[in-house]
């Protein structure tokens, strides 16, 4: 199957549709509008994006005044038509993100060796103020009827942690600094995320003061619970610009809702009522907004990729770029759940109703990602070549509430390795797979959990990891600024990866110019592997991408991981004829 678009970044404008859709080429900042379709909004080539915070995030933002967006050639912010990038501030080595525009004024995030700022930017002269400064995090800058709102946090936690959420009297005509700045929400026990002001002024954000990230509204006054519910309605915020709701006409709210490994869209009033939208999506990311009182959306099912969908208040639903959702060749995933912890079980394609295969059990990265119910043409590509894949919502995944996200916390290493153990073990005692053709992959932080699983006595034959994390301790002092307070929370009493501990064979896949990861940490690993003899294979990429998701790195990825795995069931077989 060919390597589907994917879309990001989704906002919305006066009838108008922008998203950053990336594919084979360049990423493309693209637009939509009922009357002319999609279109580029950007001149063909222009290097969109970020890499504020790390991860990037808010590249664009869209007015009457045009639309802004941020190079990641030379981090400037442009006014971008169709066939033009006319830049619009300096080159200061800075990074810029979080875009929002008010009037004639770009609010934005800027992030320099000293911490952020949150700046605003004239339009007509491109002359940068600085609002506020803070030598730890700021992030969501979001202007409202004469005020601004904004979230900070220390640099010793994590927004999905402990944030606080503030508003400021603000003129972008004035000139002036901000007003008096008053706390709204949040504490060092409380994430307050996405703040958005709605049509009647409130100020909306999500809160996990009650262990689930959920809705509130506040008046100027007083914190109300629009609609409470033991489901988690946001994501961990590794990129900027992430919005779960959106506001609608008649005071009503459309958001995201996890529940039982899947993503629904409700719609929900002031008085708490919700009713869910019957939809066929099952993954919808954190980039919700409104166009015509309909919803716009970027979702998937379980067997489509993600596309850009409007819904309709009737729940009607048309998509607009990616495929149809449809029933093809791809099983439907089924859900399963092994001492507490759920995963998703993905059959081989060619499977009869019943059916044994070989396992890979997947450690998502982050660790506060979430498994996701939608199609992967990564997972496709084992379970056309006879495989079947577990993805695990171990602990430290996020959808499970604070309580379950945060337990990782001095525990990593040690609680995921045990949870997908539990998986393989209970998937070999359902008969569906054998003792010995069980294996674990992840990625990054995953990767780091499929090594500590290679390095106890449990159900896995052998281990694959993509760009993993050898040394918590090393790599918690060269993370980017962003993710340190992560890296040392995950780091207290986690385990180094020793090669004289590794008890099956593995698979080390790297990027040699990696700036998240270390590859030198894992070329030495798989030098000590061959110093002791130890079965391992090394697939070193030049590239400086972490993820290895680019079409030419994923496919020689998964060739080397499938000639391992099925290296690994020979040898197994072979075993077993002596």
């Amino acid at each position: 199957m060919a390597t589907p678009a994917a879309y990001d970044g989704l906002i919305s404008h006066a009838g108008s549709l922008f998203w950053i859709q990336s594919g084979e080429g360049p990423d493309q900042l693209v637009t939509w509008t009922a009357s002319d379709g999609v279109s580029l909004a950007a001149p063909q080539g222009f290097e969109l994006g970020n890499e504020i915070h790390a991860y990037g995030g808010g590249a664009v933002t869209a007015s009457a005044s045009g639309v802004w967006g941020v190079s990641s050639k030379d981090g400037r912010i442009y006014r971008l038509t169709s066939d033009k990038a006319e830049p619009l501030t300096g080159h200061t080595g800075d990074q810029l993100g979080d875009l929002v525009v008010r009037g004639e004024t770009v609010l934005a995030l800027r992030e320099g060796t000293n911490g952020d700022q949150l700046v605003d930017v004239d339009t007509s002269t491109g002359h940068v103020r600085v609002l506020l400064q803070s030598s730890s995090f700021l992030s969501s800058p979001r202007p409202g009827p004469g005020y601004v709102a904004w979230l900070s946090w220390d640099a010793d936690h994590m927004p999905w942690d402990s944030t606080q959420l503030w508003v400021a009297r603000y003129d972008d005509r004035s000139g002036g600094s901000l007003g008096t700045a008053l706390l709204v929400a949040g504490g060092h026990s409380e994430s307050v995320l996405e703040p958005q002001w709605g049509p009647d002024g409130s100020l909306y954000f999500m809160s996990d003061r009650t262990g689930w990230l959920n809705l509130y509204r506040w008046d100027g006054e007083r914190t109300y619970a629009v609609a409470p519910m033991a489901a988690d309605c946001a994501a961990a915020p590794w990129e900027l610009g992430y919005r779960s709701y959106t506001p609608l006409e008649n005071r009503k709210i459309a958001m995201r809702a996890r529940r039982d490994l899947e993503d629904h869209l409700l719609l929900v009033d002031e008085s708490g009522h919700s009713e869910t939208f019957q939809l066929p999506f099952t993954a919808i990311k954190p980039y919700l907004c409104t166009i015509d009182n309909a919803v716009a959306m970027i979702a998937a099912t379980p067997t489509t990729a993600p596309a850009v969908v409007l819904v309709e208040r009737d729940g009607s639903y048309a998509v607009i770029a990616g495929q149809e959702p449809s029933q093809d060749e791809v099983r439907q995933p089924e859900r399963h759940s092994a001492d507490g912890i759920d995963f998703l079980l993905h059959p081989p394609i060619d499977a009869e109703t019943t059916w044994r295969a070989p396992v890979i059990v997947r450690a998502h990265p982050g660790p506060t990602d979430e498994i996701s119910l939608r199609r992967d043409p990564q997972l496709d590509f084992f379970t056309r070549h006879g495989f079947a894949v577990a993805d695990v919502d171990y602990r430290g995944s996020t959808g499970h509430g604070r309580a379950f996200r945060s337990s990782l916390y001095g525990n990593w290493g040690s609680y995921d390795v045990e949870d997908c153990a539990a998986v393989a073990r209970h998937l070999i005692t359902l008969g569906i797979t054998l003792a010995g053709e069980v294996f674990i992959c992840g990625s990054s932080a995953g990767g780091y959990t499929a090594l500590r699983a290679a390095t106890t006595t449990g159900p896995f034959r052998a281990a694959s990891a993509r760009s993993p994390i050898i040394d918590p301790k090393r790599w918690e002092a060269s993370v980017p600024r962003f993710q340190r307070a992560h890296a040392t929370a995950l780091a207290t009493g986690a385990t180094a990866v020793s090669s004289a501990a590794i008890e099956c064979p593995v698979l080390l896949v790297h990027g040699l110019h990696d700036p998240i990861t270390s590859a030198q940490d894992t070329a030495a690993l798989a030098s000590d592997l061959k110093t002791r003899g130890a079965d391992h294979e090394l697939l070193m990429l030049d590239t400086s991408s972490h993820t290895l998701a680019a079409p030419d790195l994923a496919a020689q990825v998964l060739d080397a991981e499938l000639r391992f795995f099925r290296r690994m069931l020979d040898q197994s077989e072979s075993a077993k004829r002596t």
